[in-house]
């Protein structure tokens, strides 16, 4: 067999918010072999499957009753290169900022301010991870995934990956029909660093660098993140918790007229982007603590876990917050973190 079906394994030390959580099932998975035949024998034993990779972007359920696969697809390809572009193939299973760091050392531009961002390589294209101004969809060529119900490598091209704002087809008409195994970037090798987001240009002018290099560019972000946000290994957070709403224009000023200070950023289509973060600050506040569950003391999007708690918990906080942004702006946040039931994924 490729594969080993282990039971009742505890599951905290493989998310991010490291709330207990236990599988009745779990199969570690480090090739493709591995994965067809796992999910072979979950469909066998009819049984729900969850796929889990940095689990930086999860909330698990006390008990999941079905199969975790712990994705350990690892793989660094370079696939065509030439004066202008290279193309890399890297496997699903691969940590996120440890693949940025890899292509700021080799001057392969693109990725650098979204450096730091926990995971793994597989999640990003679900997520749509992104950061500073930058997208990952922008250097994604192609994904590569197993089809769950033909059990077929499949290769799915960017533009029919339907992508936006924190979205793609893997959480739309192929959720729970792909489980993604690699991702091909196409990056290039002579581009203008992007260093116009706020925050980042704010700590750049601090510094005196008006015109960033790569590696200054990542560098920065890399403080400003550890500025912001908590280290995973000391205090529990699966990062942004909701995303930030997109609000009619006409909304956004009758805000404006009570609130001078919200934060916005004009979009298509006579919509706004509100900073949630914001949002929270003022209807809970920073630091504000339930418990063993609370806002980080740096930035309000973040709930933190201080030990010691379950998802339900993390769940009943998160409600609180939403009610009391809904109760003073009329906003409702969406929850950007992947929340799992105890029976699927």
């Amino acid at each position: 067999m490729a594969v080993t079906i282990e039971k009742q394994v505890e599951l905290s030390s493989h998310t991010t918010m490291g709330v207990s959580a236990t599988a009745r099932y779990v199969a570690r998975i480090g090739s493709v072999e591995a994965l067809v035949e796992a999910l072979n024998w979950a469909k066998k034993n009819e049984v729900a499957v969850l796929v889990l990779g940095g689990g930086s972007n999860v909330l698990l359920p006390t008990y999941y009753e079905g199969l975790v696969l712990l994705i350990e697809l690892h793989r660094r390809v370079i696939i065509e290169e030439d004066e202008d572009t290279i193309d890399l193939l890297i496997g699903a299973g691969e940590n996120w900022h440890d693949l940025v760091r890899w292509t700021v050392e080799n001057g392969w531009m693109g990725l650098e301010n979204l450096a730091l961002i926990p995971g793994s390589v597989g999640a990003a294209p679900i997520q749509n991870i992104g950061a500073y101004g930058v997208e990952v969809e922008e250097y994604i060529a192609k994904v590569q995934y197993i089809h769950t119900e033909s059990m077929e490598l499949c290769w799915i091209d960017r533009s029919q990956c339907d992508f936006s704002y924190r979205n793609s087809i893997f959480k739309k008409e192929l959720k729970a029909k792909a489980v993604i195994t690699g991702v091909h970037f196409r990056l290039p090798k002579k581009a203008d660093t992007k260093a116009d987001y706020e925050s980042l240009r704010h700590f750049l002018n601090q510094q005196g660098i008006q015109k960033p290099s790569q590696k200054q560019i990542f560098d920065a972000v890399i403080q400003v993140r550890q500025s912001r946000l908590p280290d995973t290994q000391v205090l529990g957070s699966c990062g942004s918790f909701f995303k930030n709403p997109f609000v009619p224009n006409e909304q956004v000023q009758n805000l404006k007229s009570r609130f001078p200070d919200i934060k916005t950023y004009p979009m298509e289509g006579g919509y706004s982007k509100v900073a949630a973060g914001w949002l929270i600050d003022k209807a809970v506040g920073k630091g504000f603590r339930t418990g063993q569950i609370g806002t980080y003391e740096q930035q309000a999007l973040v709930i933190v876990h201080y030990g010691g708690a379950d998802g339900d918990a993390v769940r009943e906080f998160a409600s609180f917050v939403r009610s009391k942004v809904v109760e003073m702006f009329g906003i409702s946040l969406e929850v950007e973190v992947q929340i799992i039931s105890a029976t699927k994924g």
